[in-house]
This record gives C-alpha cells, structure tokens and sequence, in this order.
C-alpha cells in the first residue's frame, strides 16, 4: 500500500551535525548519509557541523568531485586503507618525520632547563617571574598530528577550505582551542572563535581543519601556530593550541542552537530542524577504578558522556519550547526494541559493539555493518519522526548495493 503524506514546507532550512568517533563514525555516517541522500532530505541541508571522524567524511562530501555515489566509493577505500599505515609512509619518505623528532627534542630540552630553573629558584626562595617557566616559547609546529595532517592533504588532494564544493552544504569543522577553553571554528569563509574573532581562511588547508579537529589529546599532540584575528574593528596576533573538536563538543551541535549572538559566535543562520547523527555507545558499567590512569580514563568518560546526553537533552526542549520544529537523533547504540520501524533484516546493536574509535584501516565487513545500521536507523527514524519528510515514490527499503566501479572490479559488493 501506498502512503501518502503532506508536502514538506521548503522554506525550512536543515542542519547537520556528524560526531566524532574516529572511523567508526566516518562508516557510521556514510550510511547515514546515503539514507538521506536517497531520502531527499540530504540535499536540502544547508549546513553541515563536523568533529574528528565525522569531519573526515564531511571534508570528502564537500570536496570531492562527482555525484554522491563517486563520494560513497571513495570514503569506502579511504575506510579501507585507513590512516595509520599511510601516517607511517609519510613519516618516513618525507622530512615531517624528522621534523617531528627535532621538534620533540626541543621541547624537551626547553621543558628541562625550565625545571630546573624552577627548582633553583624554589631553593632560594625566589618567586619565578619569567613567562618561560611555564610556557614554551617554542611552537609544536611538528608532530605526529602534522604527519596525519600530510596523510590528509594527501587525501583531499591538497584542497583549500575556499575549495570547498558551492553546490554542497555549508561545512563547519570544530576543534578545541585549549589555551581559550572554547570551540574553534573552520569555514570556507572565515576561522572563528569567540574570545579571538575572526581570522582568514586564506591558504588554509581542508587538512589543517581535519587535522586539528581529530587530534585527540590521548594520541595525537596539540596544533600549535600563531594568526591574526579581527575583533571589534582590532586586529591583534595570538598564540593557538588546537585539540580534537571532541573535547569541546563531540555531537558538534553547538552552531546551531538558538540564540547565539551572530556579533560573537560563528553566524550559520537559524534552522528549522537538526539532525544529529552520534556514532558512539552507551557506556557499560566497568570494574573500579584502581589506579591513577584508570580513574582519570573513568571521570574523563564520565563527563564527555554527560556532556553529550546534555545536548542531547536540549534538543528536546528546544522542540518543547518551539525553537526548533524537530530533530532526528540517528545513534549507533540506539536500542533496537525502542524503533517503532525497524527493518526486517535490520543490523542489530549487538552486531555493532565494540569496535574502537581509532584510524586503523577497517575490514569490509565492519564498513558494511556499520554504515548499513546507519542507512537502516535513518530510514526507520524518518519513517517514526518525520513522515511528512517522505513522498508518494519513496520506497520503504533500498537497495543497499550502490554502482561503485572501484568496488565491482574487487569483488566488493554489499
């Protein structure tokens, strides 16, 4: 039987928001995005908020040429080759390598003669006024995050933030900027971050965002350099120390709530609806803390969870207040009884646990159970939340086997 529902309104205006969670998120998404795409709801985002694994993919749809199915194929093989073992091959055949090294060994020495001088002074019962003591003047230019970052220039083929595609979605990548406390802001037209202001994104590097906003602080050292920023009619240079875009807001919400003051945050306009795709689990009750590294690794989740089922809580009373006219939450640990339209065959939570939020390459079958949770959730949540989002000739299931060349000549089929 065919259903029939309302037109949807087309002046309302979408966004979307895709979690960080390392690969897992970029399969996670894709599928997201395909169900979407096939929906007819994915061209009419007009802008898209990313977070570490989530800008890996973002900064592919909005860069790379060709239709969505070209897109689809090439995330596939960038999820099967990964980024470790060509962060390796970039350490090695170029000097970012022996960079880094020489980088690290500055620091180091810098950090301990500070300490000693701090200790010499303690001994006198000297107050320490040198800025020194406490900060390196020396810039982590070089690191193991600007190997990865050559790893991703290499992958969006050099491309600019104002290369950015002008028929795909505004994109918004989020980092940290640690020295600020407060969420750094990657745009085609400008870099922004409130206690700062504006800077050019002139020469700017996709990679460079991609970079800083998946740099988590346990693995990958901080993005450090100096800009210019404008402010209230003053340009002043500052220092920057970037981090994973996690740290500040993994769901990668926070341009688009209502309210923000467009003379101090990132302006992306007012939107109607949000949808919010979380590629992360529901934290599982854990043997006790015992040690140091354990206890620090338990409040650290505790808090970015917290964090999370915080704006995720205000989307619903934004929905409860008017701001917004809906959302779609399509979540990797989604309970399964909780759907009103799951599918038949449907990829269940259990299937999809456990898989780490790393950069390793992954097996095609994980690419394939991921990203078909994505698409199946998607679907089924549309279906549930927003029916007058689907047409006469939307069909209730797709075939999830795309013409991707690239996979038919290996034999890759879904």
């Amino acid at each position: 039987m065919t259903m029939v529902y309302p037109e949807r309104q087309p002046e309302e205006r979408l966004a979307l928001a895709l979690s960080g969670g390392g690969s897992r998120a970029i399969a996670f998404h894709l599928g997201c995005l395909r169900a979407l795409h096939d929906l007819g709801i994915l061209q009419r985002v007009s802008t898209v908020s990313a977070v570490s694994g989530g800008s890996v993919l973002a900064g592919i749809y909005c860069s790379h040429p060709g239709d969505f199915t070209a897109f689809e194929c090439r995330a596939r093989e960038v999820l099967k080759e990964g980024f470790l073992r060509p962060a390796v091959r970039t350490a090695l055949t170029t000097d970012e390598g022996v960079r880094a090294i020489g980088t690290r060994l500055l620091l180091a020495t810098d950090r301990t003669a500070a300490f000693l001088a701090r200790r010499t002074l303690a001994a006198f019962r000297k107050r320490p006024a040198w800025g020194w003591l406490s900060t390196s003047p020396v810039l982590r230019r070089s690191s193991r995050t600007t190997i990865l970052r050559r790893t991703f220039s290499r992958m969006f083929a050099g491309a600019r933030l104002t290369d950015l595609r002008p028929d795909r979605p505004r994109l918004v990548i989020v980092a940290c900027e640690l020295r600020a406390k407060a969420a750094f802001y990657f745009t085609a037209e400008r870099l922004h971050c409130w206690r700062y202001g504006s800077a050019s994104s002139e020469n700017v590097e996709l990679a460079d965002a991609v970079a800083a906003s998946a740099a988590y602080p346990a693995a990958l050292p901080t993005i450090e350099t100096k800009m210019s920023f404008e402010k209230s009619g003053r340009t002043e240079r500052h220092r920057i120390t970037l981090t994973d875009g996690g740290v500040y807001d993994n769901l990668g919400l926070a341009p688009f709530w209502p309210g923000r003051d467009p003379t101090i945050s990132l302006d992306t306009g007012r939107h109607d609806r949000i949808i919010a795709c979380r590629a992360g689990y529901a934290l599982d009750v854990a043997d006790p803390a015992s040690t140091m590294l354990s206890r620090m690794n338990a409040a650290f989740e505790s808090v970015f969870a917290r964090a999370q089922n915080l704006a995720t809580t205000r989307l619903y009373d934004l929905v409860r207040a008017g701001e917004l006219k809906g959302f779609l939450l399509p979540y990797l640990g989604q309970r399964d009884d909780k759907l009103r339209y799951p599918p038949d065959d449907l990829v269940r939570h259990e299937d999809v646990a456990g898989y780490p939020t790393n950069f390793s390459a992954m097996p095609p079958e994980w690419i394939d159970r991921l990203s078909r949770r994505g698409e199946q959730l998607v679907h089924a949540l549309v279906r549930e939340n927003w029916p007058e989002m689907l047409t006469t000739d939307t069909p209730a299931a797709l075939d999830f086997s795309p013409d991707c060349p690239a996979m038919a000549a290996r034999g890759e089929g879904r």
